[in-house]
């Protein structure tokens, strides 16, 4: 995998080749050099190495993947008011408004530009799974704002919103490796079932980790959500948990902007592991995960590559909760 990082970049750095307008491209270059996971262009490359034996021929489509989310990442840090991302200034706090969403723009743009490296049936073929995915990616991140305003929100749209904000992206890096290494329909099919179900699950986790995580190996501040009073699958289910007194005085803790951060994490933190929250999203996690496994189980390629693309997909989800 670090070889296969270590292409990504090197791919990365040479092909992004717009610098003029210096204020509109220095903070592109900027977001995408500030590091982070690189797990969707990590998916694609090694589902393309695993079917083709190819990880090169993924190497567009990877870029392509990571500058839109970090596209996205530019546009919701503007929407969160965030200061920060990855330990460095935001782009709009760096710069300004304008400039972050200029940038941003300009980053969508360039996202689509790498799938034009491709010959025009796969550039056709991945387009059109961008595009799709751009839309739901939308209206997930409504989905959220919405939730913002809301002291109760319903499991299931809760659901429906993680799937579109954050899974579908991660099934789009799944079916891109199977179309540039030219796997058969059925398995593309198969594969962004894979990543749509993990994407669930990796989200889920994420949720999970923000609060009862290691700090110093999740790479965030314990307890962001609970400050930044996020409703996650954790408040939801804690909130139908309680009683009505209970409830009242977790909604007293939960919305305060009096407390201490520290007392308010602990408090909260409490309130999810005694309604046994945090016990129902562990199987949740299992839940989605074991789906994307079942997945894996129908591509119609050799035990041998099922196994490698089972552990890799495993490997994602393996950060300790």
């Amino acid at each position: 995998m670090k070889d296969l990082i270590t292409n990504f970049e090197s791919f990365l750095k040479s092909e992004l080749l717009h610098s003029d307008p210096k204020n509109l491209y220095q903070p592109v270059k900027y977001i995408l050099e500030s590091g982070g996971k690189r797990l969707r262009p990590l998916i694609t490359m090694s589902v393309s190495d695993i079917l083709s034996n190819d990880s090169i021929k993924a190497l567009p489509a990877s870029v392509s993947l990571e500058i839109f989310h970090n596209f996205t990442l530019a546009h919701d840090d503007i929407m969160d008011n965030s200061l920060m991302r990855r330990g460095k200034e935001t782009i709009h706090s760096k710069w300004d408004i304008n400039t972050g969403i200029l940038s941003g723009d300009v980053m969508l743009i360039i996202s689509y530009e790498f799938l034009k490296k491709y010959d025009d049936l796969t550039y056709l073929e991945l387009s059109k799974q961008l595009i799709e995915t751009s839309r739901l990616l939308c209206e997930g991140q409504q989905y959220d704002i919405d939730f913002s305003n809301q002291n109760l929100v319903d499991e299931e749209k809760y659901f429906e919103m993680i799937q579109n904000k954050t899974a579908e992206l991660i099934a789009c890096a799944y079916k891109f490796g199977g179309i540039v290494s030219n796997t058969k329909g059925v398995n593309k099919q198969i594969l962004y079932e894979i990543g749509l179900n993990l994407g669930i699950a990796f989200q889920l986790e994420d949720d999970l980790l923000d609060c009862f995580g290691d700090e110093k190996k999740f790479g965030k501040r314990i307890g962001g959500d609970i400050i930044e009073k996020k409703k996650t699958l954790l408040y939801i289910h804690t909130i139908k948990n309680l009683s009505k007194n209970q409830r009242e005085e977790f909604e007293k803790v939960f919305f305060s902007d009096e407390l201490s951060e520290e007392l308010k994490i602990s408090t909260i933190k409490a309130f999810y592991e005694d309604s046994g929250s945090v016990d129902y999203l562990k199987q949740k996690v299992k839940e989605y995960s074991n789906k994307a496994s079942k997945y894996i189980s129908q591509i119609e390629v050799d035990t041998n590559k099922k196994d490698q693309i089972l552990n890799f997909s495993r490997n994602l989800l393996d950060r300790q909760i």
